[in-house]
């Protein structure tokens, strides 16, 4: 099957479990200080965690980028197209060609494309799935608390609060389980790329790939064809992806 091609039978069952564990190693990740969070949804939080050793919090929001940040660890191949083009565009974070191209080939060896991708489904703000069953899991454990902002007309604005249980379990999953340590690895990756990027430019770089741009709403979105990638590549750094032999 060439690169770039779902069928409707690829989505496979999905466990709360595992979603929860890879999202929290991204959250814990971006996380910042909770003081630049709403000051009543802190206080909330903090009356809720009364009791608790240390009830200060971390903050994350919104869940759009959180999306936008998932769909980056699930498809490697975006993931190595976007990294080009950050470096074409000097994106501050990736300047230094030598590293990103490292990164980009890293990403690209042996079978992690076709091993790591785990496809998501094309809604109206791109890639996106419903988070309410990771967040129930979160909250059972009081992990994480969910808090919705409302905006007037607009869609409510969640923020994440972290708390001092979720760092010690994302540290005890980057330690113990093996297969959470590649994740842990990836959340790393994208912070230091994309920390200080916003949802709408992550956004931006998404729609510059007809095939995610033009998928249907509710389709599977594809990944990127070998000579998309491959001329994204010479455009960045004025060679190929992988050297002649």
């Amino acid at each position: 099957m060439p690169a770039g091609t779902f069928l409707a039978d690829d989505v496979g069952e999905r466990f709360v479990e595992v979603d929860a564990a890879r999202l929290l190693l991204v959250l814990d990740a971006f996380a910042c200080p909770s003081t630049a969070a709403p000051p009543q949804f802190v206080a909330d939080v903090r009356a809720k965690l009364a009791g608790e050793s240390d009830p200060v919090v971390r903050h994350f929001t919104p869940e759009y980028l959180l999306q936008k940040l998932d769909f980056l660890m699930r498809y490697p191949r975006h993931l190595a197209y976007e990294l080009a083009e950050l470096h074409r565009l000097q994106v501050p974070s990736a300047t230094n060609g030598e590293d990103v191209a490292e990164d980009i080939r890293s990403i690209l060896r042996g079978d992690e494309p076709e091993l790591r991708t785990d496809v998501y489904r094309k809604f109206w703000r791109g890639a996106y799935e419903r988070l309410d069953a990771v967040e129930s899991w979160w909250l059972s454990r009081r992990l994480v608390f969910v808090r919705a902002e409302r905006r007037g007309d607009a869609p409510p604005q969640k923020h994440y609060f972290l708390t001092p249980a979720a760092a010690d379990i994302a540290e005890r999953l980057r330690n113990v389980v093996a297969h959470a340590r590649w994740y842990a690895a990836r959340a790393k990756l994208l912070h230091r790329y994309f920390g200080g990027l916003s949802a709408a430019a992550i956004k931006s770089l998404q729609y510059d790939l007809p095939g995610y741009r033009e998928a249907q709403l509710g389709a599977l979105i594809p990944d990127v064809p070998n000579e998309l990638l491959h001329a994204a590549f010479r455009r960045s750094f004025r060679c190929e992806l992988w050297s002649p032999r």
